[in-house]
């Protein structure tokens, strides 16, 4: 598997990791941006390879703490993941467990497993997540396609509330002719008390024969880019050319992006500047710099993120 990290990449969750989250105490909810995203299908008519039943033993496999009697499943066709069975369940430890299972072929395409997301005795270190991260990866995933993924970190997240673990969450980018993809990849969360992996994604949807077609070497420069960012900025009155003046630049990468911000019907690949940036509004605290991406060969803004959250 590849090591090699790549520079300030980030597979950006908020823009298409889980469908869905679980809530310990009410199971799983979905934001409305999900279900603007799904399709409901009849398993009677549809037709694929994968049955509920064999969707329901793949959980269990996963997890055979899994109550049987509570497993609930919905053939579903997603916008990120195709057509797959969402099933859900409660463990014995009362916690919430679900996970999406490819419909052709009975691959898990992610999970998230409450019941390991518990606090524990020992202390895991970085190393040793990275290390369990990487076994979980060859237990699921084909080598043709480990030899297309390069890592690109691996961050501890202090617990979420006081009953909870800290966790290590490693990010893995899908690399496609030689650049990173924002949205496909594999992300997991390792347990930093228990060592186990409570959280599993592996997209991988973008179109190899689309991006086969888009020169590699960007038509704009990214010190142009940084110039149509600041133009964009000083023309938003919340912002302002003041602001804009003062913007400073973290890092800019190449990326593949899918889709436009302004357009939720748009499904093109772009290669895209990714710029993560600061200005004078960040004086206070700039460990969450905002982020632009621009077509690298059009100068089309693709996405404004410019949020403090």
């Amino acid at each position: 598997m590849k090591l090699k990290l790549i520079c300030m990449l980030g597979l950006i969750l908020s823009c298409a990791i889980f469908v869905a989250f679980a809530s310990d105490e009410g199971g799983i909810i979905f934001t409305k941006e999900d279900v603007k995203q799904i399709k409901y299908l009849d398993p009677s008519t549809a037709d694929v390879n994968i049955s509920f039943e064999n969707a329901k033993n793949k959980l269990i496999s996963e997890n055979p703490k899994v109550i049987n009697e509570s497993i609930h499943g919905e053939l579903i066709d997603d916008e990120n993941f195709g057509i797959i069975w969402r099933v859900s369940s409660k463990t014995t430890n009362g916690k919430s467990i679900f996970a999406g299972i490819n419909a052709s072929n009975g691959e898990q395409l992610f999970v998230y497993d409450g019941s390991k997301n518990v606090q524990g005795r020992d202390s895991i270190s970085k190393d040793d997540a990275l290390k369990i991260a990487e076994e979980y990866i060859e237990s699921k995933v084909s080598a043709e396609k480990i030899n297309e993924i390069e890592l690109e970190s691996v961050n501890y997240i202090g617990p979420a509330a006081d009953d909870l673990p800290g966790n290590y969450h490693v990010s893995y980018a899908r690399i496609i002719r030689g650049i990173p993809s924002l949205s496909d990849g594999i992300l997991l969360d390792v347990n930093a008390e228990t060592g186990e992996v409570s959280s599993y994604r592996k997209r991988w949807s973008m179109d190899e024969e689309e991006i086969a077609l888009i020169d590699t070497e960007p038509s704009i420069t990214d010190e142009k880019a940084v110039e149509i960012l600041k133009e964009f900025m000083s023309n938003e009155p919340p912002i302002g050319e003041e602001k804009a003046s003062t913007v400073k630049v973290i890092s800019s990468n190449l990326v593949w992006k899918e889709g436009d911000w302004k357009d939720g019907d748009d499904d093109e690949t772009h290669l895209a500047w990714w710029i993560r940036f600061i200005d004078s509004s960040f004086e206070r605290d700039d460990s969450l710099p905002a982020s632009v991406l621009i077509d690298a060969h059009s100068g089309e803004m693709l996405l404004f993120d410019y949020s403090r959250n």
